[in-house]
């Protein structure tokens, strides 16, 4: 690994939107067809979220081909979606019950704040009683789940990729990403403060339809929907982008599953 400078962190984002700009509907599609995925999994009752949780540093890894195939000039295909589940499949589904484990010792902890509420309704789908709401217990609750997710985000960022790409077990894949993400802790503080800016930006749009509309519910989720799925590829892209910078010789394996499938 290496340090890199603090304006690295914006050059991420930069960076994850020129890879979305290669194929901007292959990209949409794919990334509708994972949210669509995780949403169906998620309505099935206790097992969906969790195994939901559990696959996420699979699907990390398919969206780290999908830019590295971008990124050689190769072409994306449906196929994609699931080839993080080619490498090293045995520790990323221990990376993903490690992570739903950290899931749950964090919104334990937030649970001191809000007697569980926000718990039940990350993993239950029960939405927070109108009481919890107006006395601030769940705003409490969800800035003690952020204080107390920054270990576990560090921990878990580059893990999946490490493992998957560089054949590390889970507990030296969490470890060299946990001190990755210390050292260059400069370059993610600018990252993290571009990612703070734009949900601003986001809320304010959101917020100035609902208001140009009349508070038509539907309108407005419609647009907020839109809005997040054009924004996601650049994020997902942009993790891509910062472990090419923070680990520039062993970035990308030397063939991808897309490369293999080529005549």
């Amino acid at each position: 690994m290496r340090v890199v400078p603090a304006r690295n962190g914006w050059s991420w984002l930069v960076t994850g939107f020129a890879l979305f700009r290669k194929n901007p509907p292959m990209w949409l599609f794919l990334v509708f067809t994972y949210w669509l995925g995780l949403a169906l999994l998620g309505q099935v009752r206790y097992l969906g979220p969790a195994a939901s949780t559990v696959l996420l540093p699979a699907f990390s890894v398919s969206f780290m081909v999908i830019c590295a195939v971008l990124e050689r000039g190769g072409m994306l295909r449906p196929e994609l979606l699931i080839s993080g589940f080619r490498n090293g499949p045995s520790t990323l589904i221990v990376l993903g019950v490690l992570y739903f484990l950290s899931t749950l010792a964090v919104l334990g902890v937030a649970s001191l704040a809000d007697a569980g509420a926000l718990l039940r309704w990350f993993f239950l789908g029960r939405k927070p009683p109108d009481d919890v709401v107006k006395d601030d217990s769940l705003l409490r609750a969800m800035l003690v789940t952020v204080v107390a997710a920054v270990p576990v985000a560090m921990a878990f960022w580059f893990a999946p990729v490490l493992a998957a790409w560089n054949r590390a077990g889970a507990a030296q894949s969490l470890f060299y990403s946990f001190f990755a993400v210390w050292r260059n802790r400069r370059a993610f503080a600018v990252y993290c403060a571009a990612l703070f800016a734009a949900s601003v930006l986001f809320l304010i749009a959101v917020r100035v339809l609902a208001a140009l509309s009349s508070g038509q519910e539907p309108l407005v989720q419609s647009f907020a929907l839109v809005l997040s799925l054009l924004a996601l590829p650049t994020l997902f892209a942009s993790f891509y982008a910062s472990y090419r910078d923070i680990f520039p010789d062993n970035a990308v394996p030397s063939e991808t599953p897309s490369d293999r499938e080529r005549p």
